[in-house]
């Protein structure tokens, strides 16, 4: 891939990258005082792992950022929200999470970040599987046309 192909990429992945950013920053905010709510044990025993969990999940899309293979850093992120999605289910099977429509609306932001993630590991696998293939095309050209001929004896 040439510079100006790999900047534009670089671009896109950024600004991918920024947007789950903002959407994890946005469900931090909104789970923060559903937690503070809590008694003082749920809080301790449940808002603490939740907590902790969607920390990692925003160390994570920071990674994804700045990291120049992201690939591992996007699956890793995509496990821990998964992790997060069965916190905010043992929650409200438990009833520590109250309303339906609370548990419902997290998820609804847990699942788009999901969703989020799956598209731009999918334009990433895209982009590496077209520059291969383009790699494989120059190497085909280049034994198709060799710099030197072998004289047989």
């Amino acid at each position: 891939m040439d510079n100006a192909g790999k900047k534009e990429n670089a671009g896109k992945y950024d600004n991918e990258a920024l947007i789950i950013l903002q959407k994890i920053q946005d469900m931090r905010k909104y789970a923060y005082p559903i937690i503070m709510r809590w008694s003082i044990a749920q809080k301790y025993a449940v808002g603490n792992d939740i907590m902790h969990c969607m920390n990692e999940i925003l160390e994570l899309a920071v990674a994804v950022r700045w990291k120049l293979h992201k690939k591992t850093a996007l699956t890793d992120l995509d496990v821990k929200n998964k992790t997060l999605q069965a916190y905010v289910k043992d929650a409200f099977d438990l009833e520590i999470l109250k309303g339906l429509k609370s548990y419902k609306e997290w998820n609804r932001r847990s699942e788009e970040i999901g969703k989020m993630i799956g598209g731009y590991k999918n334009s990433i696998y895209e982009a590496e599987m077209a520059e291969m293939k383009k790699t494989a095309e120059q190497k085909q050209q280049q034994r198709g046309n060799p710099t030197y001929y072998h004289r047989g004896r």
